[in-house]
């Protein structure tokens, strides 16, 4: 089954709107996806803000098509911005962007729990991740530092790309 007719259209959807597209039915899909996943999509961006009552792109719409990301990761960077927490928010998503950065080999799993617990940040996961990535660049960012905090250097790696990219578009 192709992957359009399986998958969270929201992202095509608010793309195809960007780029002018008025009605979704009758867009030439080279495998149309079911009727009713466009329809989801269509109400999650009416609830994220990105389409108004009549389907048509908002402002902010406009401004979520232009990252590569999700568009619940693209509002929040948005409303980060507004609350003046943006460089944070966008690092967490560049983390969410990701494969999992913690690792348990085998026969150390309790070694890698007390390396995690002691990075990790009671009020969430998403801070612990936060926590993690500046740990690292605080350590230069070194592969020895991961290694023994049993974090991925190259997941930390990717996400600091993923984190210039994304600061790229903020500032345009």
């Amino acid at each position: 089954m192709p992957e359009i007719q399986r998958t969270n259209l929201a992202n095509v959807v608010l793309l195809l709107k960007s780029l002018g597209v008025k009605d979704l039915t009758t867009f030439d899909f080279m495998d149309p996806p079911p009727q009713d996943n466009v329809a989801q999509s269509l109400y999650q961006l009416w609830a994220l803000g990105a389409v108004d009552d009549e389907g048509e792109l908002t402002s902010l719409g406009r401004k979520m098509s232009e990252f590569p990301l999700d568009p619940p990761l693209s509002k929040m960077i948005l409303v980060a911005e507004k609350l003046g927490c943006s460089a944070d928010v966008a690092a967490i998503v560049s983390l969410l962007s990701v494969p999992q950065v913690f690792f348990r080999p085998r026969g150390r799993e309790q070694e890698a729990d007390a390396a995690r617990e002691k990075m990790q940040v009671p009020e969430s996961d998403h801070l612990t991740l936060l926590n993690v990535l500046r740990l690292w660049e605080r350590h230069g960012r070194r592969a020895a530092w991961a290694q023994e905090h049993f974090v991925h250097q190259k997941g930390l790696s990717r996400a600091s790309e993923v984190l210039g990219q994304l600061q790229d578009v903020m500032r345009q």
